[in-house]
């Protein structure tokens, strides 16, 4: 069955989701989607997808515990569907200040493929399904599989929300990568400015168990841990920082480089952790 949310709800989230100043035309930054922050600061961005999926256990509250525990500022990308189901995990997450919370799409699809109306309803109907529970809807958007185009920035820019990508995917979503392999690869990456992914829906995953060696080594290395927002102040950002995205069919791109077909760079992660 569809699950829907109210048009009111929809409405509402649309009006939350986009200030004035971002509606105002020929703002230079609505076709842009951010991949790191600046390289001159030791600081590094957490972030986790909560992706809508079929798993029958759909939320790892171990992770949240973790950094609830070690204090650790984290952005984390909802997805719609997500938020249906877990409506009392959305709402804990929201009422805690060091978490700030995205957009991640309802259902999880590979935007590039979807029209424009559909990337639209895609978006809304997670801003709603957030607003409904949190009285506030996100100003961030990760898209699913790293798969984004000039469209899916636009439209999403259309509504209030900055595209945010990630320039360091750990590779939890990998069954063939422990622990101990997550935590070495992410700790050998890591580089100022840097936005790690990780997952927070998926208990079978090894997520939780590398979380507190990863916090524990970033920070022994010197790194700040900051939400997303934090590494987008305009002032600080260099040009790499951004993809800029322009013409009908604009490649997804992470940095300068085409994003793999894997979800979250999962292959190109893994056999650079293997062979290192």
């Amino acid at each position: 069955m569809r699950r829907t949310v109210p048009a009111a709800l929809a409405t509402l989230a649309l009006t939350l989701a986009v200030p004035s100043a971002t509606r105002a035309a020929g703002r230079a930054d609505t076709l842009l989607a951010l991949s790191h922050g600046t390289r001159a600061e030791r600081r590094v961005a957490l972030t986790f997808d909560l992706c809508t999926t079929r798993d029958p256990t759909p939320f790892d509250a171990r992770i949240p515990a973790i950094l609830d525990r070690l204090g650790v500022p984290a952005t984390i990308f909802v997805g719609g569907g997500w938020a249906m189901e877990e409506p009392m995990a959305l709402e804990r997450l929201a009422a805690d200040p060091l978490f700030e919370l995205g957009n991640h799409t309802f259902s999880h699809p590979h935007l590039t493929r979807d029209t424009d109306a559909q990337i639209r309803d895609e978006l809304l109907r997670t801003q709603a399904a957030i607003a409904a529970r949190t009285g506030r809807a996100p100003t961030l958007f990760r898209p699913p599989f790293g798969e984004y185009d000039s469209r899916v920035v636009r439209d999403a820019a259309a509504l209030g929300l900055a595209t945010v990508e990630y320039d360091l995917p750990s590779g939890d979503p990998d069954p063939h990568l422990s622990k101990d392999a997550i935590v070495r690869w992410v700790l050998r990456a890591a580089r100022p400015g840097s936005i790690v992914v990780m997952h927070m829906n998926h208990p079978r995953f090894h997520t939780a168990e590398a979380l507190p060696e990863i916090v524990e080594g970033l920070r022994a290395r010197g790194f700040e841990l900051v939400q997303v927002s934090e590494l987008r102040r305009p002032a600080s950002l260099p040009p790499s920082a951004t993809v800029a995205i322009s013409g009908p069919k604009a490649p997804a791109t992470r940095g300068a480089r085409a994003l793999p077909a894997t979800s979250h760079g999962q292959r190109s992660q893994r056999r650079a952790t293997l062979q290192g």
